[in-house]
């Protein structure tokens, strides 16, 4: 593959031939990272490597998956990875990526001039390692002009394995949207005929089938975000693709089922399964497919079966198509926050207005895609075992299938229903290792570990949340999920915030080895931020979470010690949230300061707090609830304890006995008509005459 005829080498010829052994041809072609493209700013020298036979060696290599090493083909790739993509360019300005674009091709051009199979062979192979390393520069060659047209004008007379290469070309360029045009404008008709035909060729059927999902898939995406930003509808859609499948009789479902069948048929083609998948992959994001897909006993027991079995062989990108299609099965629609709420109000009026509409109107819920619709999906596939699909997955080292891997988990147990059977199938076996970021490898990629991780302890917060922690987990796994769950307390999103603080406040309740673990790695700091939150819930979540806390003898001191930095602000905080409108924020405020009164040091921080005395009557007035009644009974009985007199008078003047007179004679509570009792008591012996 070279742009000088008379020095075109024989491409039949692999890098096996050559007379490099592999580790000299790899050490060879390292250096050109090393030193050839460490420096983005030196066009001179990254020009005559573009012109260069090492260049076109490295293109060769990459355009040749059954002939050139393994490792001589990784090398080979994070160097187009480079070239195309260069690290340290600055401005970008001087990089002569027009340059290296036209050396490629020129490459791809001579290969097809050849006319010989093994040239075009190896001319689409190497597009599509293009491609992978870079669309810009793939889209730059395939959109040259007339190449799509030139290629499907021949596609008829080419070899099946030339046409396989041509429609890998096809689907990886799909993703970009000047080339999706040009293929659907081109290669509808062509692809449609090949999906529809029972006579062609299994493997070319079966990438026909994915390409064509891939096509419909992106092109509706396209489709509906210009819908959703400029209101109205796509004046620029072409319809060739959806004409040339009605052509030939093809439909959706049509190209579902054939893929579908693939995987039923569980063939020991790796190719075909890998394409099926792909395909299934991209067409499960509808919601026709998805319920398809799960009433489908035989496909889901055949897709878990598949994912064992080939967990062995490397088969990442199979992996990877098979956590997507489980992840989409049970992908619910995302929360949306008052603030996104509103957004999306505003945009879909304005998109109202563009299309001539005097108010937005509500778009039409699809009902399979409704909360109760993925409850259903989750729950059949739960029965059929699909988790242990997860499992497999969740051992895997690469990034992108752990990541799959714990969006399938959280999307699983997210109705409570189906938790029960899921810990019976030892989901937290595969969680845990996820949440923690064992086996993960020391993948450079920082946010999507981090990613994948707070994914996975989120699920692991909803088993904490609705099961007791001592069935569910081990003393040792509650004890390394602390720190991924005080991670996910601090995340931004909301609903992260309130499943971390509800799940360590389960586990916190089970022992003192737990609130060890979150006192020393900072956990209090973190509830005390979250009651400042703006959101009630995590504002009550981290209330009953310090509440729970304050049993912890080190947490007791530091909150009662008025010598302690920032005791006097706890206090006051606690006081104001004993005030709160929510009657479960005041709940776990009341209750935590009851605990703290006990001792004489949090009392004297407690008078301090401004009308503290009045917002403590306030916890035993006739209308709060029983609960808040109790606490507010034992406060006070603490109060006239370690305080003395001066709290009797103080709480006189605010009617605290009053109030605790009508505790015990309307409160139904035994023990809290017994306690206000004894409180009176106290105010007797401290010269306060009582009324009736």
């Amino acid at each position: 593959m070279g742009d000088q005829p008379e020095e075109q080498p024989d491409l039949k010829k692999g890098a096996k031939d050559a007379p490099d052994t592999d580790d000299v041809t790899v050490e060879r072609l390292r250096q050109h990272l090393t030193t050839t493209l460490s420096d983005a700013s030196d066009t001179k020298r990254i020009k005559a490597f573009a012109t260069s036979a090492d260049f076109i060696e490295v293109l060769r290599y990459c355009g040749s998956p059954n002939e050139a090493p393994s490792n001589v083909r990784a090398v080979s790739f994070m160097i187009l990875t480079q070239l195309f993509n260069p690290s340290n360019n600055g401005d970008g300005s001087t990089y002569p990526l027009t340059f290296i674009i036209e050396q490629c091709a020129q490459c791809f051009g001579h290969c097809l001039g050849t006319g010989k199979n093994v040239d075009k062979l190896l001319a689409y192979r190497t597009l599509h390692a293009i491609f992978q390393t870079s669309a810009t520069v793939g889209a730059s060659i395939l959109c040259q002009e007339s190449i799509v047209e030139d290629m499907m004008d021949v596609v008829d007379f080419e070899v099946v394995e030339v046409q396989i290469a041509i429609m890998e070309v096809l689907a990886i360029a799909s993703a970009d949207k000047t080339c999706r045009k040009l293929i659907i404008k081109h290669g509808s008709g062509w692809l449609a005929k090949v999906a529809a035909s029972n006579k062609m060729d299994q493997k070319l059927k079966a990438v026909a089938g994915t390409t064509l999902t891939k096509l419909a898939a992106q092109n509706e995406m396209q489709q509906q975000q210009q819908q959703q930003h400029k209101g109205g509808d796509d004046d620029e859609g072409d319809t060739s693709l959806e004409r040339a499948m009605k052509g030939v009789n093809l439909g959706k479902d049509d190209l579902m089922e054939n893929l579908k069948q693939v995987v039923t048929s569980q063939t020991s083609d790796t190719y075909m399964m890998l394409t099926a998948v792909e395909g299934l992959a991209y067409s499960s994001v509808d919601p026709g497919v998805k319920e398809a897909l799960v009433k489908d006993v035989g496909f889901l027991k055949s897709l878990t079966a598949l994912c064992i079995n080939v967990a062995s062989r490397h088969s990442n990108p199979l992996l990877f198509g098979i956590g997507t299609i489980l992840a989409n099965l049970t992908m619910y629609r995302p929360v949306l926050s008052d603030q996104q709420r509103q957004m999306k109000k505003l945009r879909d009026l304005a998109n109202a207005k563009k299309a001539g509409k005097t108010t937005a109107t509500e778009e039409e819920e699809d009902q399979r895609e409704s909360d109760k619709a993925v409850d259903q999906r989750v729950q059949r596939l739960v029965d059929q075992g699909c988790a242990m699909a997860l499992m497999v997955l969740s051992k895997n080292t690469s990034v992108n299938i752990r990541m799959v891997a714990a969006q399938g988990y959280l999307n699983m147990v997210t109705p409570q229903s189906s938790r029960g059977k899921l810990l019976q199938q030892g989901v937290v076996k595969g969680l845990v290792p996820l949440a923690l970021g064992d086996g993960g490898g020391n993948s450079k990629e920082e946010t999507a570990p981090e990613l994948y991780r707070v994914v996975a302890t989120q699920a692991l917060a909803k088993l904490a949340i609705t099961t007791d922690p001592r069935l569910a987990f081990t003393a040792a796994q509650m004890l390394d999920l602390v720190r991924p769950l005080l991670t996910l307390c601090k995340d931004d999103n909301q609903l992260r915030q309130f499943e971390g603080l509800m799940a360590l406040t389960n586990m916190a309740s089970t022992d003192d080895q737990v609130r060890h673990k979150i006192d020393t790695a900072d956990g209090m700091a973190i509830f005390e931020n979250l009651q400042l939150s703006s959101n009630d819930m995590v504002q009550r979540a981290a209330t009953e979470m310090v509440c729970n806390m304050t049993f912890f003898e080190p947490v007791f001191e530091r909150y009662s010690d008025p010598s302690s930095p920032g005791a006097q602000n706890r206090i006051r905080l606690l006081m104001i949230l004993a005030d709160h409108e929510d009657v479960a924020t005041r709940r776990a405020a009341s209750g935590a300061l009851a605990i703290l009164a006990n001792s004489p040091g949090a009392c004297s921080m407690m008078v301090k707090v401004d009308k503290g005395y009045e917002r403590v009557v306030r916890l035993v007035q006739p209308e709060e609830q029983v609960e808040v009644q109790h606490r507010g009974v034992e406060l006070i009985r603490c109060l006239v304890n370690h305080v003395g007199k001066e709290a009797v008078e103080q709480l006189v003047k605010v009617q605290g006995d009053k109030h605790l007179v009508e505790i015990v004679k309307n409160c139904q509570v035994n023990a809290i008509r017994g306690a206000a009792m004894e409180v009176l008591k106290l105010f007797v012996a401290n010269g306060v005459e009582l009324k009736a």
